[in-house]
């Protein structure tokens, strides 16, 4: 993550071009992820897991190789298109557990998801002492190695598997499933405030590294530090004070708080000139991602029924990716045209705009909803 802009810059890129790069494997992943749960439905989970583990290991030696910019544009195109193993790998998760213990189980994915992000940036800032292409072949072989345990040791999960391939738009683009949420004006107001939120946090975090080369002239090594950093207030944040937070705090004041945070954290960078003061406001930031996503899914998973939570969050998921599409293009030509401090302003305006539309869309959508379902409760009545 910290690595490969500062791999753009040395190729010749601009911070615009950088943003187009970064961009490419979230656009893949859009179409990619839907279509390859799918093919693991009808030819199992271990081909299509072991697939996309190669196409990994495959871009990250592309990576390691990249001499020229269409290397590295190659890199990330089969990554994105072919490497969708998060995909499959819940899935996997999905059919070895019982829906009891299934939730813990994707709690302890979670932790290790967690645990790569704060162990890899220290490696990957650790090998940049050699050159670029060290942390990639290191990350190649830890991906031959993932292959080699999936050989010997996971079975075929999936018992039935689909008789039939049938792909549709919709299996991409939940277009028919987001109209179905959006009548709803509380769950419309959760969606539209999530996305808000990922935008501008997305915006910051995609182009971080850019905005540390630029701002105060930040080492390849200093930026991966700064990520690892990140990872471990949010991990510690995440299983030690939500908890305790919400017992004393409701979620509205909490979620508040939360974007607060992140709003100070912004500020602070705007007025960051020294390397180490900048580990300040990525404190605040952790706290605040650490606090807000959780509540923000929690929200979401109450406003719908049990069987339609999977939906929902896949409308919502579909919205992540298209701001994960956009925030590095956008980061980048801010950083490319305009001054470094820009940025920082930029997003804390949008998590500004996350407190006025929490209390006009949701609070009051809510209130809406509430009317609605006694207007309709007495128009059955009536009828009876």
């Amino acid at each position: 993550m910290p690595i490969i802009p500062f791999l753009g810059l040395s190729l010749g890129l601009n911070a615009f071009q950088v943003g187009l790069v970064l961009s490419i494997f979230s656009l893949c992943q859009l179409f990619a992820s839907p279509i390859t749960g799918k093919l693991s439905d009808r030819f199992g989970r271990k081909p299509l897991l072991l697939f996309s583990q190669t196409s990994t290991l495959i871009g990250f030696l592309l990576l390691g190789m990249a001499s020229n910019v269409w290397i590295l544009i190659a890199a990330r195109l089969v990554d994105g298109l072919l490497g969708s193993n998060m995909t499959v790998s819940q899935a996997v998760i999905s059919d070895m557990t019982d829906p009891k213990s299934r939730t813990k189980v994707y709690g302890y994915s979670s932790a290790v998801f967690g645990a790569g992000l704060i162990f890899g940036p220290v490696i990957g800032g650790l090998l940049l002492s050699i050159n670029f292409s060290a942390p990639f072949f290191f990350a190649a072989g830890i991906s031959l190695l993932s292959i080699i345990l999936v050989i010997i040791f996971l079975p075929e999960s999936l018992n039935k598997k689909e008789d039939k391939l049938a792909f549709k738009f919709g299996d991409i683009i939940p277009i028919k499933e987001a109209k179905h949420f959006f009548k709803s004006a509380k769950i419309r107001g959760v969606i539209f405030v999530f996305f808000i939120y990922n935008f501008g946090f997305f915006l910051f975090i995609h182009t971080s590294a850019l905005f540390a080369e630029k701002q105060i002239h930040a080492t390849p090594q200093e930026v991966a530090f700064y990520m690892a950093w990140l990872g471990v207030l949010r991990v510690i944040f995440q299983s030690v004070l939500i908890n305790p937070l919400l017992k004393k705090v409701s979620e509205n004041k909490t979620l508040g708080i939360g974007v607060f945070a992140m709003i100070f954290a912004m500020v602070f960078f705007i007025f960051s000139t020294s390397y180490w003061i900048a580990y300040i406001p990525f404190f605040f930031l952790a706290f605040g991602t650490g606090v807000v996503r959780p509540i923000l899914t929690s929200k979401l998973t109450k406003a719908v029924k049990k069987e339609e939570t999977g939906s929902l969050l896949g409308v919502n998921n579909s919205l992540t990716s298209i701001g994960q599409i956009i925030s590095p293009i956008l980061g980048g030509l801010i950083l490319q045209f305009l001054p470094a401090q820009t940025l920082p302003t930029i997003s804390a305006i949008i998590f500004v705009l996350i407190i006025a539309l929490w209390r006009w869309l949701i609070i009051k959508s809510g209130k809406e909803d509430k009317e609605q379902l006694i207007e309709t409760k007495e128009q059955v009545i009536n009828l009876e």
